[in-house]
């Protein structure tokens, strides 16, 4: 997956939620996300077998992988089939790069907490469950579970710093990671 490819889906999946017939942009919002994730997924098993990225960025390896089933086999948890590559990523990424590429997510305090708050608006979205609902009452609003809204309506209320809907200011926050994750900062 590119970042063309993310460009993409943001601007087909922002402009179907934009309808005024439609005006869901909490489902605009997972679809971004699922497509990020898979971004993110696919670009570590590139980083971590020694190609770079679409821009040319190879990080260093402290270890290197010979290809993309050995690195599953690596971050795979017992018997399961499917990697959780976000959580992998967030707790093994540091042991196989010299200078983490994604310590832009990580380490970058206003990053981190926006992946933080999406990770929570995407599971409450798609699991609705009280636990779901309790982690996004906390990252949030602040958690006062008086301040809770629906996605739908959190999305389209302003973010305080830029004025932004909330939608539009996450939509940002993962471009933003997307570019930094293929092309870093020298």
């Amino acid at each position: 997956m590119t970042t063309t490819e993310i460009r993409n889906t943001i601007t087909t999946w922002s402009n179907w939620a934009s309808d005024p017939h439609i005006q869901r942009y909490d489902i605009a919002l997972l679809k971004i996300w699922i497509q990020f994730e898979r971004f993110i997924s696919e670009l570590i098993i590139t980083y971590s077998t020694g190609h770079s990225s679409e821009k040319g960025y190879l990080p260093t390896l402290k270890i290197q992988f010979q290809d993309e089933e050995q690195f599953n086999a690596f971050m795979r948890e017992g018997n399961k089939k499917y990697v959780e590559y976000l959580s992998k990523i967030e707790k093994l990424s540091k042991h196989i790069f010299v200078n983490d590429p994604f310590d832009v997510i990580f380490l970058d305090i206003t990053n981190k907490n926006a992946y933080e708050q999406l990770k929570a608006l995407r599971n409450y979205i798609a699991h609705e469950s009280g636990e779901a609902k309790s982690k996004l009452i906390n990252l949030c609003f602040n958690g006062n579970t008086n301040n809770f809204l629906e996605p739908n309506d959190f999305l389209i209320t302003r973010e305080q710093s830029t004025r932004n809907t909330y939608y539009t200011y996450y939509i940002t926050i993962i471009q933003n990671i997307v570019d930094l994750l293929v092309d870093p900062p020298a």
